[in-house]
């Protein structure tokens, strides 16, 4: 007698899908996400705007208007961008407030470029949402080369070997004392654990970083939209406090090598919004990257660092 045939294989194994009505429910939040998320941003950033306003009063430059994005539509998400500068003792030689809002994206951005006569770190604050998560970037760019990105897993910066080594630790013991004190530090990771650390930066980006960077993903909702909100605050209220408490640079050299720095940091930095605006808008995010920085001063690219 023959044996009795093997059983029949088990039906495949589907992939479980939620019902069209959850699918839909999930994008629902997801857009509502973006919506909420893009008044809370541009409201909260409305304020530090007025603020910032009201300390180092600022004026109006007409610049995203001739640059075609004081009001713009951008893919499905419409756009907002005003810009401010401040001469003399005030010192602030660019502040923009970007703000986007489409129906699954937004972002919201801050920045705010110092002149050279006093040097309290540029401030750099952005934060996009999406379905996936809220990302947030806030940088308290210095005024010299520290060797930052040097920085060990040890929290140390090796041991001397040349002579500059001994310049950029004197670049990095002013800046902490001035500047980057424990309470900042500690403010700053409180942020961070929050949140998965983006990739590091690389090359020039890395050369003009801060040692405080806040670079993280934060889970979609309406809760990280608040710390991304409160924190993108808190940041500016600390860059006032510097500016009203730094002294002016003297006169001279100093001055001028800090405005050299300046130049090239905000040239790299142009380089940077380039490469985020565009994977976020495509074909338009150059000319949105350049509304943003403001006017670069060719003059001072590739001089003095």
């Amino acid at each position: 007698s023959f044996p009795p045939p093997p059983p029949p294989p088990p039906p495949a194994a589907r992939t479980l899908r939620p019902p069209v009505g959850a699918r839909r429910g999930l994008a629902d939040v997801s857009m509502q996400l973006a919506a909420s998320a893009a008044g809370t941003l541009a409201g909260s950033q409305a304020g530090v705007v007025e603020k910032i306003k009201a300390a180092r009063n600022l004026e109006v430059k007409s610049y995203p208007a001739d640059e075609g994005f004081d009001s713009f539509t951008i893919g499905d998400a419409q756009g907002t961008l005003q810009a401010f500068e401040a001469a003399g003792k005030d010192n602030v030689a660019w502040c923009s407030s970007l703000n986007i809002a489409g129906a699954s994206q937004c972002l919201s951005s801050l920045t705010v470029w110092c002149g050279p006569l006093a040097d309290v770190p540029h401030l750099c604050a952005r934060t996009v949402v999406s379905d996936a998560s809220v990302d947030l970037f806030i940088d308290f760019r210095p005024r010299a080369y520290g060797a930052y990105e040097t920085k060990g897993p040890d929290g140390g910066y090796g041991e001397p070997e040349t002579r500059e080594w001994f310049t950029w630790k004197g670049v990095r013991d002013e800046n902490a004392a001035r500047f980057f004190a424990p309470e900042v530090e500690a403010w700053a990771e409180s942020i961070r654990s929050r949140g998965a650390p983006k990739p590091p930066a690389t090359g020039d980006d890395a050369l003009y970083r801060g040692p405080l960077t806040i670079d993280v993903s934060l889970p979609a909702g309406d809760d990280s939209v608040a710390i991304a909100a409160k924190a993108c605050d808190d940041a500016a209220s600390m860059w006032l406090g510097w500016m009203d408490t730094t002294e002016p640079l003297p006169a001279g050299m100093k001055v001028t090598s800090t405005y050299a720095y300046d130049t090239k940091m905000r040239a790299q930095m142009f380089g940077v919004m380039v490469a985020a605006y565009s994977s976020l808008y495509g074909d338009m995010g150059r000319g949105l990257a350049a509304a943003d920085a403001g006017p670069l001063d060719e003059a001072y690219v590739g001089g003095a660092s």
